[in-house]
């Protein structure tokens, strides 16, 4: 990850925490593009990520605002948000493993 990314990462981490304090939302990757005109953001989290995602979406607007007066950059990217469903898979693939181990 490059800097940038990874100064993104945690300003928006930041702002997520403001707007969902009680969700335990986690941005587990971001990618900037070379221009700097887009930022993919993934999502993680406990409850419903699809919901959060929405939310995220709807709300990008205000999230680069904020996003723009705590960078020192001069371009802010455009934010996408995407789920990250990492850890639900590696919960299904750890419970096919139980469940095979278990039946032998």
């Amino acid at each position: 990850m490059f800097k940038f990314d990874e100064i993104v990462l945690r300003e928006v981490s930041k702002i997520l925490l403001q707007y969902f304090p009680d969700k335990f939302v986690s941005v587990t990757q971001v990618h900037v593009s070379k221009d700097l005109a887009f930022a993919k953001i993934w999502l993680s989290c406990l409850t419903d990520v699809d919901k959060i995602v929405r939310d995220s979406k709807k709300k990008a607007g205000v999230f680069r605002d904020i996003l723009a007066k705590t960078l020192v950059a001069r371009k802010v990217p455009r934010l996408y948000f995407v789920a990250d469903y990492t850890q639900d898979d590696a919960a299904k693939i750890e419970n096919l493993i139980n469940t095979t181990n278990g039946s032998d």
